[in-house]
């Protein structure tokens, strides 16, 4: 999260600015606090839960719905002082220490920011009680006693209420939610796969399919000696023949020694068991800065592998830049995620596989795509978007043969994820938009076609994403009945830290999602089945 750069302006809330002049109240008792195991990060010392630097969010149990309702907290702070800690309700943060040590807020409630709070900071070690009030289409804050001028409630969900240490100790004595509801639980289940520092410092970057024999396919990148993004980084699969219940041994399938290999994204061709997975390389000394301005020694390059045998056995890497990468481009990523085989319409056969750079010169992002029209034999460049501040994405066919480009945006002013369409199978990219139900911290996401519509159901498109603009936490997972027009139903997979993911549907209509999870430490996968998703028969508006 981003400190506090701004004041907080009367004109921006309608007026929470200052301290009122009562005086400091005395905090009240300790009392109850969650229930349950801690979360990670965590530990019960006596009478308190005591979170350290990086904790999962500790949460209350209840999020805030339409209602009247109040939330009582006492705690103390270890640092208090630039670490960004703060008491989370959904998308908003009332925090108590930003980067210049002064108290924020930041998040839809408060007009975006962060944005500078008038009042006195914890002090390092002290008890502090923050009490948030919700009446009468107001929102109330009582800081340590004072109370300050109220915030215009918008009414409706605002979201799960969760305590945040950040960078921060915090010692929580009292947290207690009154009139809210319980939060809902997520749905599915989800497995651990790989685990940091089983045969790699960090495992990132997941992406899967389901072969067409069934199994599952999974590629991840196993980061060797760190957790960056650059060194010696290894592409590696691993196959599940009982649905994610048991996974083979990690075996690496693009290694080019220290230097580092990643970024996949394959597709499933046809059903006589070929997969076609593309990626890219650079040096392992070349970082992404040093290659975005051209001042690395070596530049990003693009690859192909190819397996006939549903993912068993792979071949040699084989280099397709020329084919798909323009001179003036420096940095280049393929998805990462999962391409498609397109099936309507005057394309249909045509592999489509979502892909981003950046023109040399400039540090503008922009999505693109490469397609097939021979099984991934030959690649050739698509159209990019006629917008930056975009890049990681992906692709999904829309119900007339159109294709549709869900895309990673910086454009900070707007914390949405951005989308847009193209008509003649890729070639060109028009209606570029940001999308307001697809809230996003800045990550990847994946976008995937459930299934078409039919004479009894609509058709579904589903996405898979960090729904907080924040943070990366919270995976959800959302649904489109119009072909991505609006995402009005949405369920949590996994509360907790979370990052990038891949989404996947088996033949009996069972969603999985493969993603990193636990501040990047875990490789999981998520399932809900076909079940659990029966709602979907029909338009949740």
């Amino acid at each position: 999260m981003r400190a506090p750069s701004t004041s907080f302006h009367r004109a921006a809330l309608a007026s929470v600015l200052a301290l009122a002049s009562c005086g400091v109240a005395r905090p009240p008792a300790a009392a109850p606090l969650p229930e349950g195991p801690p979360p990670p990060g965590w530990t019960r010392v006596g009478d308190a839960l005591v979170g350290g630097p990086m904790a999962t969010p500790l949460a209350s149990g209840s999020e805030l719905e339409g209602g009247d309702a109040t939330v009582d907290v006492v705690l103390e702070l270890a640092d208090a002082a630039t670490t960004a800690a703060s008491l989370v309700i959904g998308d908003n943060h009332v925090g108590f220490c930003g980067r210049d040590g002064e108290p924020f807020v930041e998040g839809p409630l408060f007009g975006g920011g962060p944005l500078r709070l008038d009042a006195r900071p914890p002090r390092a070690g002290e008890p502090f009680h923050l009490r948030v009030v919700r009446r009468g289409g107001k929102l109330a804050i009582e800081w340590d006693g004072a109370a300050l001028p109220p915030v215009d409630d918008p009414g409706g969900p605002l979201g799960e209420v969760r305590l945040r240490p950040h960078r921060d100790t915090m010692t929580v004595t009292r947290f207690v939610v009154t009139g809210g509801e319980p939060v809902r639980a997520p749905i599915g289940r989800s497995t651990l796969v790989l685990a940091s520092g089983d045969g790699a410092h960090t495992y990132r970057i997941p992406s899967l399919v389901v072969a067409a024999n069934g199994d599952l396919v999974a590629f991840v990148e196993a980061r060797r000696t760190g957790s960056g993004d650059a060194g010696d980084v290894d592409l590696v699969v691993l196959r599940s023949v009982d649905g994610g219940a048991s996974w083979s041994e990690p075996a690496a399938i693009f290694d080019d020694g220290p230097n580092t290999c990643g970024n996949p994204c394959p597709v499933v061709v046809g059903d006589e068991g070929r997969i076609v997975l593309l990626a890219t390389k650079n040096l392992g000394h070349d970082r992404e800065s040093a290659i975005v301005d051209g001042t690395s020694e070596g530049t990003r390059t693009v690859w192909i592998l190819e397996s006939d045998d549903h993912g068993r056995s792979w071949s040699e890497p084989r280099e397709i830049t020329a084919d798909v990468k323009r001179e003036s481009w420096t940095w280049y990523a393929t998805g990462p995620g999962a391409g498609i085989r397109m099936q309507r319409g005057a394309h249909a056969g045509r592999l489509v596989v979502p892909c981003d750079h950046i023109e040399a010169g400039t540090k503008r992002y922009f999505s693109h795509v490469v397609v097939s029209d021979d099984g991934g034999a030959t690649w050739r460049l698509g159209g990019s978007t006629p917008r930056d501040a975009v890049n990681e994405c992906e692709v999904a066919e829309l119900e007339d043969g159109a294709l549709l480009l869900n895309m990673r945006n910086y454009d900070r002013s707007q914390r949405t994820r951005q989308q847009a369409v193209s008509r003649d199978g890729g070639a060109t990219w028009t209606e570029q938009r940001h999308v307001p139900e697809l809230t996003e911290p800045i990550c990847q996401a994946s976008l995937r076609r459930l299934r078409f519509a039919s004479a009894t159901s609509p058709g579904v498109l589903l996405l898979s994403n960090p729904a907080s603009t924040t943070a990366r936490e919270r995976l959800t997972l959302r649904a489109s009945f119009d072909d991505g027009a609006t995402w009005p139903w949405s369920a949590t997979l996994d509360p907790g830290p979370a990052a990038y993911s891949c989404l996947a549907v088996t033949s009996d209509g069972d969603v999985l999602c493969l993603y990193e999870a636990a501040n990047y430490r875990e490789i999981r996968l998520h399932r809900v089945s076909a079940a659990e998703l029966r709602s979907l028969a029909s338009p949740m508006r």
